[in-house]
């Protein structure tokens, strides 16, 4: 009889830094700002931002690879990595990956998954706007698999967030080329 061998576990805190740097965006000219509303769900990738004099109130430092994690309502799954150095909301934490058991990289898509949304979910406080507090979080114990098969599960995935890159790319360009045709008129 084959013994399975049972994943082990580790606590979030083991996989990040929460870097609670705050800033007043009139201290922050030469910074961009980057909002919740700036982060799609289920998607790693920032590509909207916003200036900060659009903002008012302290803000969040950030530095380019960290993660911006929307801990308001968790379900909406908004999860980036910040393009460049950039000032966040508020309402965010800004997640700086830890070497150790999870592999570099697989952090941001961990944290898309289901696994960790529902976990989030549920240590949520709050009705009206639920709120995931830092220290709830880093306490959180998540199973994690062998750093070999972290390393395939994180080639699966890149490939397939360059795949949907591409199709973004070109349905930009599908765009542009509808609407030369359309100029016309």
């Amino acid at each position: 009889m084959a013994l399975s061998v049972q994943p082990e576990k580790f606590k979030f805190s083991e996989f990040a830094d929460c870097v609670s740097i705050r800033i007043d965006p009139k201290d922050a000219e030469d910074l961009l700002y980057i909002g919740l509303e700036h982060i799609d769900s289920d998607s790693i990738d920032i590509v909207r931002w916003g200036s900060p004099d659009d903002v008012k109130g302290t803000k969040l430092r950030a530095s380019t690879g960290d993660i911006i994690f929307g801990k308001r309502r968790a379900y909406q799954r908004k999860v980036g990595i910040a393009p460049f150095d950039c000032i966040c909301s508020a309402h965010a934490l800004v997640l700086r990956e830890k070497s150790g058991p999870m592999i570099p990289g697989l952090l941001p898509h961990f944290m898309l998954s289901d696994a960790f949304t529902e976990r989030a979910i549920s240590i949520s406080e709050g009705s009206l706007s639920p709120t995931i507090r830092w220290k709830a979080l880093a306490d959180q114990s998540f199973s994690l698999p062998t750093h070999e098969e972290q390393a395939a599960m994180l080639h699966n995935v890149s490939s397939l967030v360059e795949y949907s890159r591409m199709l973004r790319g070109h349905e930009n360009e599908t765009r542009g080329l509808i609407r030369g045709i359309l100029g016309v008129l």
